[in-house]
């Protein structure tokens, strides 16, 4: 734990742990209006509200206890509907540490941004559902605080330039109330008769409070150290020691609270609410989601954080919550490909969690590497730079002239770190399973509990894409038999788990056939892998698919020939590594094909003809259209369900 400074205040010891804003420049910032603003905004104005004063006690969280005194503000002086509702500070509080820019989540106090994120995308709790207790270990945001803190949204809000005294007074005069932050010093501990407070050297720590108004002299501030201090609560910091030690001030409007009951409504689709707060994900994703670091560890911050305890809630309520009266319990365990943006791979995985537990199947969907597509279109870009190819010159009809800038782009892809990021993400699988802090590991903990304590429960898997080689370390550790060593990489030397896999479904996997013998075939050759299904593209379908419309055939075309071990050298090696998600490496490989003639691998071939809701039906014309295309993802559920 990093702890904060401290000082003693009124005999009593307060942390001063408000952390500075780094820069950012997505920041939008306040701009003054024209409206007048008033020669002096006095005290007992603000006083006349009544907004009650607290006491943050000796825990690090003025932030939150700023920020409540603004919300406070802004709700019961609301023209239409005020509240009075006392809001939860230790919302506030945990909010801003998961969204400020520091990593991690063990240390005392958090910076205004996060703090100003944190309400922008969840609203606020009152503090009945969530009170504050000092030291208190419960710091989960639960489906129940989250659905309340929907009712106390926050709208606009902007960044004021701390130093601009002119933009200052017009945010006070037009909002009524400013969040700030700044380093403080030893004139704060006793303001004078006046409530003035006295400039003073060296300073001594940050501290996080209100802007509440203003005279020629200096900003009245309301303060989190009781009553006591100051005019009841309340004190002015003068424009001098304002100027030099001020950090971050930020100016809001509350927002409107908005019903949305289906994810893929018009409201959904266009409101700025919506998707800001995270109504549905809070909802519906969380109690599906797991999300993963790049180094394994589960993600403890931003907006779909992951936590311990969120796991231990998944397994202890949500699953027995939903599957209560199910015939059969099943959990599936599905990894995303890995290639788009975080917001779009939560959308697909509410989509597909949501669908899933519709027809009976608890899904736990690990979010384990985003936006990979981004990074392969800046590379494809750079290579493309270096051949200094104008491919406006040619026809891109022209199937010759397309494979010959192919086979120039792939050596290019492979040097400019193409191969090493690739490997980074291949990586992570394992890192995830590396000890019993490493997230998939967490999750196996609980999983096995609820196995144990729900024998009947059937285990299923769907991966996509890369998707399939983050989960092999996970199948090689689940499917060895119980205490055997596990012989080969990645896990080699671990102990197996000895539980089975009653289904394997894996999309265009970017897994190579030597991982798939080596981790995968064992498992279904002793039947610790009951049925076990794959989908790709024909080889003409990954021909006419593009990477980012600068690579022109498919991603596992660009993974075999450039990003794997053995890389394309026309004629000398033309065909790259060998992968699993490739109609032509089937093909050209006789156990491969033995194992699918004798019915051990069941081979969908993408886009078919067979009718919707076919168990051999797929319509996915491209690498990143498996996950939502209907007829695949009834053709899979069938699987599921047991359907031949």
């Amino acid at each position: 734990m990093i702890r904060a400074k401290t000082a003693e205040i009124s005999g009593e010891v307060v942390r001063l742990d408000a952390l500075p804003d780094p820069a950012d420049f997505r920041d939008r910032m306040y701009l003054p209006n024209l409206d007048e603003v008033p020669v002096e905004r006095t005290l007992a104005a603000w006083q006349d509200v009544h907004i009650p004063v607290f006491h943050q006690g000796t825990e690090g969280s003025c932030t939150g206890f700023a920020l409540m005194t603004a919300a406070h503000f802004l709700l019961r002086t609301r023209r239409v509907g005020p509240d009075p509702t006392v809001v939860s500070p230790r919302m506030f509080y945990e909010m801003a540490k998961r969204y400020d820019e520091w990593p991690g989540e063990d240390y005392e106090g958090s910076s205004a941004r996060g703090a100003m994120k944190g309400w922008h995308k969840h609203g606020v709790c009152s503090a009945d559902a969530w009170p504050y207790v000092e030291g208190a270990t419960d710091r989960e945001l639960t489906t129940s605080r989250a659905l309340d803190a929907l009712k106390r949204p926050l709208g606009a809000y902007f960044r004021v330039n701390q130093r601009d005294l002119v933009s200052l007074h017009s945010a006070i005069t037009e909002a009524g109330v400013i969040f700030a932050t700044a380093m403080i010093h030893e004139g704060w501990r006793e303001p004078n008769a006046d409530g003035y407070i006295a400039q003073a050297k060296p300073t001594i720590g940050g501290h996080a409070f209100v802007l509440v108004g203003y005279n020629a002299d200096g900003f009245w501030v309301q303060n989190s150290w009781g009553a006591g201090w100051g005019l009841q609560g309340c004190a002015l910091i003068t424009y001098d020691d304002w100027l030099e030690n001020a950090m971050d001030t930020w100016v809001a409007r509350l927002g409107v609270p908005v019903n949305v009951h289906t994810a893929g409504g018009t409201a959904a689709a266009i409101s700025p609410v919506v998707p800001n707060i995270q109504a549905q994900p809070l909802d519906n994703a969380r109690r599906f989601l797991i999300s993963i670091e790049r180094d394994g560890t589960l993600q403890r911050t931003g907006t779909f954080a992951t936590t311990e305890a969120d796991v231990a809630r998944i397994f202890n309520d949500d699953i027995p919550t939903l599957t209560r009266t199910w015939p059969r319990k099943r959990l599936l365990l599905y990894a995303h490909a890995g290639l788009t943006s975080e917001e779009k791979a939560v959308e697909r995985a509410m989509e597909f969690g949501t669908a899933m537990a519709g027809q009976g199947v608890y899904p736990l969907v690990f979010l384990w590497r985003t936006d990979f597509w981004t990074v392969v279109a800046k590379i494809l870009q750079e290579a493309l730079d270096r051949r200094q190819y104008a491919t406006d010159c040619f026809d891109h009809n022209d199937r010759f002239m397309l494979e010959r800038l192919d086979t120039a782009l792939e050596p290019l892809v492979r040097t400019l770190n193409g191969r090493m990021l690739w490997e980074e993400s291949k990586s992570i699988g394992t890192l995830a399973m590396r000890n019993e802090e490493a997230a998939v590991r967490v999750v196996l903990k609980y999983l096995l509990k609820f196995l144990a304590e729900n024998p009947d429960t059937e285990l299923h898997m769907v991966a996509h894409s890369a998707g399939a080689v983050f989960f092999a370390p996970l199948v090689q550790m689940l499917t060895t038999p119980a205490g055997a060593k596990i012989e080969v990489p990645p896990l080699r030397g671990r102990s197996g788990l000895g539980h089975a896999l009653k289904t394997c479904t894996l999309w265009a996997p970017a897994l190579t056939l030597a991982d798939f013998r080596r981790i995968y075939l064992p498992a279904l050759e002793r039947g610790d892998i009951g049925r076990f299904s794959l989908y790709t593209l024909s080889d003409r379908a990954e021909r006419d698919d593009n990477c980012v419309g600068l690579y022109r055939k498919s991603f596992l075309y660009l993974v075999s020939n450039a990003l794997e071990v053995d890389m394309r050298i026309p004629i000398i090696a033309p065909e790259g590594t060998p992968l699993l998600g490739m109609e032509r490496h089937l093909l050209a490989d006789p156990d491969m094909m033995a194992l699918i003639n004798q019915g051990k691998i069941e081979w969908v071939i993408a886009p078919n003809g067979f009718y919707e809701g076919s168990v051999d039906a797929s319509g996915a014309t491209s690498h990143d259209a498996f996950d939502r295309d209907q007829a695949t993802f009834l053709s899979t559920l069938a699987r599921i369900e047991g359907v031949t």
